[in-house]
């Protein structure tokens, strides 16, 4: 699931796909100029993890546009697949 602030949810690899390709013709200049995410109080235990992060960006949406920042707090939650990777299952954020 993905969740754009004043879309609906995307749910589904391809709503997801359909979503990132409708931003990137809405925005074709979009260009992250930073990402820094930082992971604390990773906890593991029966297949299952959480792990309390910090991230924040720099964006500009075209080469005309100011650059824009934003911060996120959020617990993501991730289940440890069969092949012994690990899949997101759900992230809460605050913003």
């Amino acid at each position: 699931m993905n969740l754009i602030p004043g879309s609906p949810p995307a749910v589904g690899k391809q709503a997801i796909e359909a979503a990132h390709e409708k931003f990137g013709a809405q925005y074709p200049g979009f260009k992250v100029l930073s990402y820094t995410a930082k992971y604390k109080n990773i906890h593991v235990e029966d297949g299952l993890a959480c792990e309390w992060f910090e991230r924040e960006g720099e964006y500009k949406l075209s080469p005309e546009s100011p650059p824009a920042s934003w911060h996120a707090n959020g617990l993501d939650v991730l289940k440890r697949q069969s092949d012994g990777s690990w899949k997101g299952m759900m992230v809460f954020v605050n913003q």
